[in-house]
Order: structure tokens, then C-alpha cells, then sequence
């Protein structure tokens, strides 16, 4: 059997209702061919919702941030299929990793979804890859869409969407409701998005634009 996929989805979020504590969105979207060159047909999940959904016997499926399993999020109330996609209601954690994921979704951070899964059904196609049957093992909201070493920025078009980013986060940060831990990532987010707009070579501390060093200095 392969290892875990994962696979995304843009702008998920339904609704938040930061007072209850409560998030709806969607995990997948049915219909649409992605970048993998995928299509998930509706059904795919129903045997993991059935089996190991929260209404199930033995509820597994988890809401985690980042697809890291040591930081469930939320738990994981109704999750169903629609015609749109797999839909879920969670309820965030009263930890500091919940608590910030409902200002982060609130402020515009997070707006995008994932789901982790394993392949058991699909069908290949003139036109896609027809996805039947997945075993379905966590959602997941996800807060930097790609940041890492190897792509520090992906989904962002220009200069100009950094520079809107960048002016979001700061905002965000300004507003100082969220806990030390998540105010570090969020400065290395604002790191990473000004390190992609630098030249190959070596940009000295001189050349770098005064709001990250002072989104840096500022917040860390």
C-alpha cells in the first residue's frame, strides 16, 4: 500500500465563529481536475467518514494544522460529503494552538485546506485521474501555503501580492492576540516572503526594505 498523500484546496473556509469556537469549511473539492492532474469523484470518502468519522464507532479522522500530526487543532464534529465536497464542523481546541488558529482564520491567514489520504480506487483517464475510493486519515488547515526552505513562497504571482502579504501579516501582528509561538512564525513567514524577492546573489543588511527588518526586529 503507498504512504499517505496529501492533497489541497483553496479558499475552504465556509464560516468561523470565533466566540463558539467553531469552523466550517471544506477538506476536498469534488470535480475539479488540480495540479496533480486528479479529479476526486464524489463517494470517495464515504467508507472513511462511515467507518472513522466522528458519528462513526471509533471517530480517528483529525483536524490538524500543516499536516503535522502532533498539532491537532480542532476536533472534528460532522464531517459529510456535498455536491461541492467534503465538508467538515469543527470545534478548535482551548490550547494555545487552537486559540490561535481561530484569529489566524479570522484575520485572513489560513484560508486554505488539505486533506492526507491513501489511495484505494482510481481509474486513469484520456483527460485526468479519476480518484474512487481514499482512506481518509486527517484534514488539515493550512497556515503558509508551501513556506519552506526548498519553496519559500508558491501561490503568490508578483511583487505586488508579496508586498499585500506581507502588509496583512504585519496587521495581524499588530494586533498582538496571539501567543509568542505563533508571532515567531509569522515573522519567519514575513522572512521568507521578502528572501524570494532578493537577487541571487547575496543581498547585505543595507539592501534589505526597512519593514521586514522592522517586522523582524519589532516582533522577535
Amino acid at each position: 500500500m503507498q504512504g499517505m498523500l496529501t492533497k489541497g484546496i483553496s479558499q475552504g473556509f465556509k464560516d468561523v465563529d470565533v466566540k463558539q469556537g467553531i469552523v466550517t469549511g471544506y477538506f476536498a473539492h469534488f470535480g475539479s481536475k488540480d495540479s496533480d492532474g486528479d479529479i476526486i469523484v464524489k463517494g470517495a470518502f464515504a467508507k472513511s467518514i462511515r467507518e472513522n468519522g466522528p458519528k462513526s464507532a471509533r471517530p480517528r479522522i483529525k483536524h490538524l494544522l500543516d499536516h503535522n500530526k502532533k498539532n491537532a487543532i480542532a476536533v472534528i464534529l460532522d464531517l459529510k460529503e456535498d455536491d461541492f465536497g467534503l465538508y467538515y464542523e469543527s470545534k478548535a481546541g482551548r490550547h494555545n494552538a487552537g486559540r490561535d488558529f481561530l484569529l489566524m482564520v479570522e484575520d485572513g491567514i489560513i484560508t486554505e485546506h488539505s486533506h492526507g489520504y491513501i489511495t484505494l480506487n482510481e481509474q486513469h483517464k484520456s483527460d485526468a485521474n479519476y480518484i474512487y475510493e481514499n482512506i481518509l486519515l486527517e484534514g488539515s488547515s493550512l497556515q503558509f501555503w508551501g513556506a519552506n526552505s526548498n519553496t519559500p513562497v508558491t501561490g503568490i504571482k508578483s511583487a505586488e501580492d508579496i508586498f499585500a502579504t506581507v502588509a496583512m501579516l504585519e496587521k495581524a501582528m499588530r494586533n498582538g492576540k496571539y501567543t509568542d509561538e505563533t508571532f515567531i512564525q509569522l515573522s519567519e513567514r514575513i522572512k521568507s516572503l521578502y528572501d524570494s524577492l532578493k537577487p541571487s546573489d547575496d543581498t547585505s543588511e543595507k539592501e534589505k526594505p526597512a519593514v521586514y527588518t522592522k517586522a523582524v526586529l519589532n516582533f522577535l
